[in-house]
């Protein structure tokens, strides 16, 4: 139960967000103890500081309140005049102050106090304040000098963690309801803003412990204290107050999104609905995708929408998103094969859909189960009068020749996800992609991500990260059979260098030598004495190998796990084998840390979220950027008290390369350098890498 679960917003204006179901009710949720400052003692102020209060209750947790009777001139002549204490006096100013109550969502929150009162979970103390020569202030003095004016809430988790608020808004139902409300938050767990709340904290407590100047505090009156017990029907029902909040899980989406991520909307939005977004791992493509299909929810009356995504335990991660997201959806169907009652669940929910029972279905599908000739009989059955919408998560997954030979032309709007969208070395999967979902239409790149602000967080939207690369030399014979396959590619090439790539992607003898040099360099014995070295340097940096994902090759994910437990290090495989189940277990005890680090090989490389992990050993990968960008964007997402990410890659090269291969070798090594370069340019030592590469 903490504030670090929740979707926070540096500001709020009630112009734009619904303050009620946005803030006052999940933060809450989530409080312990809830300290405000609440303005004027009137009904209407206090059943304000009282919004959301019931979550707080249900945690047991307690309130205080600081508020200031509103008097008017007249009554503090009285005062003054009777040469009362004024305490007396304003006993019986907040007496009158709750005697008239006709709004019911007034009564009910003021009722709610008096039961917190009566519970012991609420203390009120009063503000009485003084002008500099002794007398005190009357409501329209205190207003116009905007002395106490300033409302500030205080809130603390059961993980001590604090988040205050402050705004200038009029406590009156009227100012919470028609006026805008803005007000900012600060959080203690956020370094930039840590100075902020407990500012914040401070001042409450100067003030409820009496010690601020010209302000005297002090005990709500026993009689107000049992009037506002007293004003509690006995038949009242605390939770009662859920009627007020019954539609703060439907009412507004919970997610608000950047402008890089309105802008890619937008994009695609002007493209006719069609197109591909191209997002570094971790920007937000997923709630991108699902702003992108509230926009079309809100604009059309029936939506039949599809979410493809590679890995069944993806599926859960998307649905997750969703729910997070507030989506305005009536059902959701996941289908992939170990599921084996999507079938007739999809074919129930779409007859509800073409009886008009129900205006939106949302189907959530791996890539293989969406090409299934059962999904294609289905989809089948739909009718022009229903949109249609397919968003494709990793699209260049379903570009390979039996999914995209089975995909629907059906979807009309159709929306491509991607880091990297680009097929290596398959042309024609690259133009069936360009030609079925149209051209990229945004692209936020991985640099974009490390050096653009959020500004929610005054963070980047990437961690930061080191690069550090290793050199790896082939063995004899490792480099044998190498120069070997690289003679033959040569022979293919006819020595012609010109716009070798093309010549390459033409070529499917080329393409196989290439993919069996590959091997050799991803299953290479020496990495294994190298990824000694990497684990060295590891725990004389951070102390201890946590946190981390080796990615390797499958030749050598045995003796990798090997040597992790010759070190002590508790090391899992995690491989395309593994459950849905196992899976989802794995991910979260690697989360809480009871696993140091996941070996993997091709799995981790798309959608999966796991925040938590910083370091990054890249044993082996492809030339292919999609491959290592997705995999060192397993490393950079954003997590709390993460510092910065650590990327250590290994470069495998041949002992020697013949005289005669040279040229050809130099130009196919190009693509490794612009791997590497690709990392580095994005990285924190850009320039020291940049050096060591040029030397390697």
């Amino acid at each position: 139960m903490s504030f670090k679960e929740l979707y926070l917003k540096r500001t709020y204006s009630s112009e734009v967000d619904d303050i009620l179901n946005d803030f006052y009710i999940p933060v809450l949720k989530k409080s312990v103890n809830y300290f405000r400052i609440s303005g004027f003692f009137t009904s209407e102020s206090l059943a304000i500081a009282a919004r959301g209060i019931l979550g707080l209750i249900k945690n047991e947790g307690q309130m205080k309140l600081i508020a200031s009777p509103k008097l008017t001139s007249e009554d503090v002549k009285t005062i003054i005049t009777a040469k009362e204490e004024p305490y007396k006096y304003i006993s019986h100013i907040l007496d009158k102050s709750t005697e008239t109550l006709e709004d019911e969502f007034t009564k009910d929150h003021l009722f709610a106090l008096g039961w917190m009162i009566a519970n012991n979970k609420l203390d009120i103390k009063i503000a009485i304040i003084y002008k500099p020569e002794g007398t005190i202030m009357s409501f329209d003095e205190i207003a116009s000098s905007g002395l106490f004016h300033q409302k500030i809430g205080i809130f603390i988790d059961n993980d001590g963690n604090i988040m205050s608020f402050s705004g200038s808004v009029n406590e009156t139902l009227s100012g919470w309801q028609k006026n805008i409300e803005e007000f900012k938050v600060f959080r203690s767990w956020v370094e930039v803003e840590k100075e902020y709340a407990l500012e914040d904290l401070k001042k409450f407590e100067k003030y409820w412990n009496n010690e601020a100047t010209n302000l005297e505090v002090i005990d709500i009156p026993q009689a107000i204290r049992e009037k506002l017990i007293q004003i509690v029907p006995k038949d009242f029902d605390i939770n009662s107050l859920e009627k007020w909040y019954k539609n703060s899980d439907n009412k507004t989406k919970k997610i608000q999104l950047f402008k890089h991520q309105i802008d890619a909307i937008d994009s695609w939005g002007s493209n006719n609905y069609r197109g591909i977004i191209s997002m570094a791992t971790g920007t937000g493509k997923t709630y991108t995708a699902i702003g992108a299909i509230d926009r079309v929810i809100r604009e059309n009356e029936k939506n039949f929408i599809v979410i493809s995504v590679p890995y069944s335990h993806l599926i859960e991660q998307w649905y997750k998103s969703i729910r997070t997201y507030g989506l305005n959806i009536n059902f959701v169907v996941k289908c992939f094969s170990e599921n084996n009652r999507w079938y007739s669940d999809l074919k129930r929910y779409v007859r509800k859909l073409l009886l008009g029972q129900i205006k939106n279905l949302l189907v959530i599908s791996t890539h293989d189960t969406l090409v299934s000739d059962k999904m294609n009989e289905i989809i089948l059955d739909l009718k022009p009068d229903i949109q249609t919408l397919i968003v494709a998560d990793e699209v260049h997954s379903i570009g390979s020749l039996k999914r995209r030979e089975n995909l629907s032309k059906i979807f009309d709007y159709r929306l491509g996800l991607s880091a990297t969208p680009k097929r290596m070395y398959d042309e024609f999967g690259n133009i069936f992609l360009k030609e079925y979902f149209g051209e990229i239409v945004y692209e936020f790149s991985l640099c974009d991500a490390i050096y653009s602000i959020n500004p929610l967080t005054y963070t980047s939207f990437l961690n930061p990260y080191y690069y550090y690369p290793y050199l790896c030399l082939l063995t004899n014979e490792e480099t044998k059979r190498y120069n070997e396959l690289t003679n033959k590619i040569l022979k293919l090439l006819g020595n012609s260098f010109d716009n070798i790539f093309e010549e390459i992607e033409k070529n499917e003898e080329i393409k196989t030598l290439l993919i069996r040099r590959s091997k050799i360099i991803k299953s290479a014995r020496n990495k294994l004495k190298v990824l000694e070295k990497i684990i060295q340097d590891i725990e004389s940096k951070h102390g201890e190998v946590s946190n981390t994902i080796i990615f390797t090759d499958d030749k050598l994910i045995n003796q990798t796990l090997e040597i992790l437990k010759s070190k002590k290090i508790y090391a899992v495989k995690f491989t395309q084998e593994l459950s849905n189940k196992e899976r989802i277990e794995i991910l979260k005890d690697f989360g809480e840390g009871y696993i140091q680090a996941l070996v993997a090989m091709k799995i981790l490389d798309e959608g999966v979220d796991v925040p938590e992990s910083k370091i990054a050993v890249i044993m082996s990968s492809s030339t292919n950027p999609r491959e290592f960008i997705q995999r060192i964007g397993r490393v950079l997402r954003i997590s709390d008290n993460k510092g910065y990410s650590y990327v250590y890659d290994i470069i495998t090269k041949p002992a020697y390369v013949e005289d005669s291969i040279l040229n050809l070798e130099s130009n196919l090594f190009r693509a490794e350098r612009e791997r590497v370069k690709i990392i580095a340019k994005c990285a924190l030592n850009y320039k020291e890498v940049m050096d060591e590469i040029n030397k390697l």
